[in-house]
């Protein structure tokens, strides 16, 4: 088959790994009509996503004899061996993003009908970024008396997904349908049977995750920190050290000003005291009455933090992770961001709400943030390759608990649909390719044990499925599918930095001595054109922007011109094209949310991605450089350059 002809069989098959569920599921409702409506359940269809899972890797161990039951399950659908890549690629969306990709796999519908075009938007108004799959209304009714302000009405969250969730035909006609941690699912609709929440659940901050880490060592420094915080503390009389936990802002109190004694005066702190024993590497660390017990270099089991809002009408809880670094000569102490508590949920997690306590009844706490791995902490040099390896093998651990539990539910039911997602194979993959990839410029300081851990993760998804392939009823559908593949981040683009040195991005008069500029930063009344969102790029259209001076008219040529100069865009060190295509948006995208949309996606070649700090607006000085974190493999890229997978057992 050719590679052109190819390509248009493997979108055609995403469209088809929807049908392929609903086909099945259907079906049962229409051959059941003339019998007991007990009978439309008597069917299965199991479905698990492995976020990211490469077609390249998968090949690769199938044929190596790591993979038996991916082998098993190829051979079903008819395959066999030598596996080809091409064999089980599975097309994906445009930009191959996972809350884009599950957006469509859930709704059958491209960007321009869900309205999830990148993990990042724009308010076309103001320029302001803002996450695309859910927004955390603030309260507008607000009384004040005296420095307390109490909420009357407003507040709460919602999904920002549009269209309809497949699987609420399903439930409609009494078919069950179980959703556990699907992405761009927060918070978790009424339409399935049960759900419990993942990719875009945030910490109890509102935020996707943001860790502490609390050192006596001074000399540790940190600039530019993101996704944490770093508290410097001091070693007290009789090896004691005393601080707080840092818990989500108080909006009941009037707002105080920041100071060099209080960072964070608007949050509410939970004090807690670490004893350290001066002969072995031990502490013990008291926080509200718990005593918790770590050597070096161990995690705690789950804590629950009560953070009290105000007297009598209680507080949120959360829940968190305390990793003990290091005793002596320093205190070095890491705390994983404050998760909503399942139990007790500030925000919904689960579908019924009783759902995600009763998961805790059966396999004990677990993280409810959509994204567990702390990938901030790893970038920043806060945890070693080490260190992340083994909170990703406890999240893993987490997860593989979470399907036995709801595997075994799904087995003693009379039927339906079944979708189970696992984030290790996405998240792991980002942080740890610079180890798997010889040519990748951080490869060097990589371990054996790092790179195999990567590989294990593969392994461990090989077991899941030979379970299910052991244990599934006969007639029953399997499908595994990921959203996309992976290939290595090895350099960044800065959007913006190109469209200034192309001149449709203009700054103000003297913000170009400035290291990095920001939106406020631009001369929006000279600007053409500028890029938000990994792979967004908008124009500066007179009547949608705030400051839009692009006429309508003259839309279409400024288009067709970056386009071309984009695909154009060569690496001066190695002649390799930069883009490997801009889609423009009516050629990707259709339906009602099309206007909303970046009017070009820009499609990065293997090795290249957009920096984050284009990615947020800013503009850099440079335009292409090394890619400096450990996040070194991506698929924010072409279509085209990161294909998913997809197997079948028909």
């Amino acid at each position: 088959m050719s590679g052109e002809s190819y390509k248009r069989s493997a979108n055609r098959v995403y469209l088809l790994a929807v049908v392929s569920i609903l086909g099945a599921m259907l079906l049962a409702v229409t051959t059941s009509s003339c019998t007991e409506s007990r009978a439309a359940t008597q069917k299965k269809v199991i479905v698990l996503g492995f976020d990211g899972m490469d077609p390249k890797i998968v090949s690769r161990m199938m044929n190596d004899g790591e993979m038996p039951n991916f082998v098993r399950l190829a051979e079903k659908a008819g395959l066999r061996a030598p596996f080809a890549p091409e064999e089980i690629q599975l097309g994906t969306s445009k930009p191959p993003q996972s809350p884009v990709a599950w957006s469509n796999f859930i709704t059958g519908m491209n960007s321009g009908g869900h309205g999830i075009a990148d993990f990042v938007h724009r308010d076309p108004k103001t320029y302001r970024p803002f996450f695309s799959m859910a927004e955390t209304r603030e309260a507008t009714n607000i009384i004040a008396l005296g420095d307390l302000r109490l909420p009357l009405s407003g507040g709460g969250v919602e999904l920002l997904r549009k269209g309809t969730p497949f699987w609420s035909y399903l439930t409609e006609r009494g078919i069950p349908a179980w959703i556990i941690k699907i992405p761009v699912n927060f918070p978790p609709d009424d339409k399935s049977t049960k759900a419990l929440s993942g990719m875009g659940t945030p910490d109890i901050l509102g935020g996707y995750g943001e860790f502490t880490y609390y050192t006596t060592d001074y000399m540790e420094e940190y600039p530019n920190i993101s996704g944490g915080k770093v508290v410097y503390v001091d070693l007290g009389e009789d090896n004691i050290v005393r601080s707080e936990l840092i818990g989500p802002q108080n909006d009941f109190l009037a707002e105080k000003p920041r100071t060099v004694e209080d960072e964070y005066p608007n949050n509410v702190k939970v004090p807690f005291t670490a004893y350290l024993d001066e002969e072995n590497p031990v502490a013990m660390i008291e926080i509200q009455g718990k005593n918790i017990f770590l050597r070096e270099g161990e995690f705690s089991d789950w804590v629950q933090i009560n953070f009290e809002m105000m007297p009598v009408l209680g507080g949120v809880s959360g829940t968190c992770l305390l990793y003990l670094k290091e005793v002596f000569p320093h205190f070095k102490l890491y705390v994983t961001a404050f998760n909503i508590d399942p139990t007790a949920p500030a925000l919904p997690v689960s579908y019924p709400d009783s759902f995600s306590a009763e998961m805790v009844e059966e396999i004990g706490f677990y993280f409810t943030k959509g994204l567990p791995s702390d990938t901030k902490a790893l970038d920043h040099h806060v945890l070693s390759d080490e260190e992340y390896v083994m909170q990703s093998r406890l999240i893993l651990e987490e997860r593989l608990r979470m399907f036995d539990n709801q595997w075994a539910a799904f087995k003693r039911s009379g039927g339906g649909l079944f979708f189970f997602y696992v984030s290790s194979t996405d998240e792991d993959m980002h942080m740890l390719w610079r180890a798997i990839d010889p040519e990748h410029p951080l490869h060097a300081g990589t371990s054996d044990e790092t790179r195999e851990y990567m590989y294990s993760v593969y392994r461990e998804m090989d077991k899941v499925v030979g379970r299910v392939l052991d244990e599934m009823d006969p007639e029953a559908t399997l499908l595994i599918m990921s959203d996309h593949g992976f290939a290595s981040f090895a350099k960044e683009f800065n959007l913006n930095a190109w469209l200034k040195e192309k001149g449709y991005l203009v700054l103000k008069s003297g913000a170009e001595e400035k290291a990095e500029a920001s939106r406020r930063d631009i001369d929006w009344s000279r600007t053409k054109a500028y890029g938000i969102g990994i792979n967004g790029l908008y124009l500066n259209l007179k009547g949608r922007e705030g400051e839009g001076c692009v006429e309508a008219a003259e839309a279409k040529e400024i288009i067709d011109r970056l386009v071309s100069e984009l695909e154009a865009e060569v690496d001066p060190e190695n002649g390799n094209r930069v883009i490997y295509r801009a889609y423009r948006r009516e050629e990707i995208y259709s339906g009602s949310e099309l206007e909303k949309l970046p009017d070009i996606v820009v499609g990065y070649n293997y090795g290249y991605r957009c920096s984050g700090s284009s990615g947020e607006g800013r503009v850099g000085k440079k335009i292409l450089g090394l890619n400096p974190w450990m996040w070194s493999g991506d698929h924010c890229m072409a279509a085209e350059v990161v294909p998913g997978i997809l197997f079948t057992s028909k």
